[in-house]
């Protein structure tokens, strides 16, 4: 939009958990019926697809989480999401199908980077050794060499805490993560004080999307999981990212206002 950079998909995601708390909260007294379940997954689908037909695995991935956060907290039946989730695991042959080359690449570098060590499995390889050379204090701000030195990409966006690990050390890094808990135990605290379940569903939603993406984006710069393209929350650049992230904030801040807690 002229100078103006927008990625659509980052405000998708607070739009769907506005949606879905609009829709359990006026549903209330059909609580736990399948048409709950199914409107439900109706609101979420769409989106969904339409993202990973971008493809953009990392988001579309985001919103099944936030799905089930928000029908979980509103008293809907635990069976239906165990039943769809075990569905979703049987699907997996069909799914890898549709993947692309690229996607399947990744997916298969996580299993064993060394794979292509100078490819796909590259990018691992450099954040593992950033975080580790950082040791327990860092090598100081502006002193990293893996992020300097170009050798670790995407290092401003989704390797943003592989440079915090080098530069800031394991410190720095449980410093983030201590005040990422902080934001996740205060929405805890404000879901199980509200009464209302828009306000539960709204308010989980928004933990659920902080809390899937910071484990997410740690998660894969450490090799726990593979390389999906999901940003450190109000940390990775990016505007688009942070306007929704304190957008989200925003709202669980107007739900705690009537929060008993």
């Amino acid at each position: 939009m002229g100078p103006l950079s927008v990625q659509p998909s980052e405000f998708l995601k607070i739009t769907v958990i506005l949606a879905l708390a609009y829709f359990l909260g006026e549903r209330r007294d059909k609580k736990g019926s399948f048409g709950n379940f199914a409107g439900s997954c109706a609101i979420v689908a769409p989106g969904a697809l339409l993202i990973f037909l971008q493809p953009d695995l990392g988001t579309a991935l985001v919103l099944v989480p936030i799905l089930f956060a928000c029908l979980f907290v509103s008293g809907e039946r635990v069976r239906y999401m165990a039943v769809s989730i075990a569905a979703g695991f049987a699907c997996l042959p069909v799914f890898w199908s549709i993947l692309k080359d690229y996607q399947k690449t990744r997916l298969l570098v996580f299993i064993n980077p060394d794979l292509d060590p100078l490819g796909a499995g590259y990018t691992i390889i450099q954040s593992k050794i950033a975080i580790g050379s950082g040791g327990l204090a860092g090598k100081g701000w502006l002193n990293g060499t893996q992020n300097y030195l170009r050798f670790l990409p995407e290092r401003h966006t989704d390797f943003i805490f592989s440079v915090i690990g080098e530069e800031l050390g394991f410190m720095g890094a449980l410093l983030v993560l201590g005040v990422f808990s902080v934001i996740i135990w205060r929405g805890l605290r404000i879901i199980s004080g509200t009464k209302d379940i828009t306000g539960k569903a709204l308010a989980a939603g928004v933990i659920t999307l902080i809390a899937f993406q910071v484990f997410v984006n740690i998660s894969m710069t450490i090799g726990f999981m593979p390389v999906v393209g999901l940003p450190l929350p109000a940390i990775s650049y990016g505007g688009s990212n942070t306007v929704a992230t304190l957008t989200g904030i925003g709202l669980l801040l107007s739900v705690s206002r009537k929060a008993d807690i």
